[in-house]
């Protein structure tokens, strides 16, 4: 398919739903990933692999980003194997309390920044802002600590095992599924309107 084909099967599924967090969730969750639809055994594994390490419900691993639905809304560029990035969300409270209290005692709750180590102050707001406004906290931006080195660490692995499908694999812990349906909604606003 085309890229602006792709673009209109998102468009004609997203105008179905007035409401943004049920327009999300039926693209980000509902849909499989446009990525992997001839890879059924591919997607199933990553889940499950997902599902396993973070101790989380393998309905709470979902996929996100030019990998699910086929395109990147913010690059406008379709999906390209082996060159885009496979983005996951772990939706799970008890997860997000987890890395949650990790960034808050590693940082002495912000008070400390040497942990994020030479990003700068620009990256840490952006971090602090997406963990406040949108639920949402990336695993490469928490600052260094056990927990994220050893989170960081699985990321690495499970990229390395899907090189052949995807550039990286990338984590990001969501509060609840409406903090991830409004992080989706967000970027298809540009796209539907």
């Amino acid at each position: 398919m085309t890229l602006e084909e792709i673009k209109g099967r998102v468009r004609s599924i997203g105008a179905q739903y007035q409401d943004r967090e049920l327009r999300a969730r039926r693209l980000f969750i509902e849909e499989r990933a446009n990525s992997l639809r001839n890879e059924r055994e591919r997607e199933f594994s990553i889940k499950s692999e997902i599902s396993t390490f973070f101790s989380i419900p393998h309905s709470a691993v979902s996929f996100c980003g030019s990998a699910q639905i086929g395109f990147s809304i913010h690059k406008n560029k379709l999906f390209e194997p082996c060159v885009s990035d496979l983005d996951v969300a772990c939706i799970d409270i008890e997860l997000f309390q987890k890395a949650w209290i990790d960034v808050i005692s590693t940082t002495r709750a912000f008070t400390d920044l040497t942990p994020f180590g030479t990003r700068g102050l620009g990256q840490i707001e952006s971090f602090k802002d997406m963990l406040l406004r949108r639920g949402m906290i990336r695993v490469t931006a928490m600052p260094q600590s056990a927990c994220s080195r050893l989170w960081s660490q699985f990321q690495g692995k499970l990229s390395r095992k899907h090189t052949t499908m995807f550039r990286n694999i990338n984590f990001a812990i969501y509060m609840n599924e409406y903090a991830f349906c409004w992080k989706q909604d967000s970027a298809l606003s540009d796209l539907i309107g």
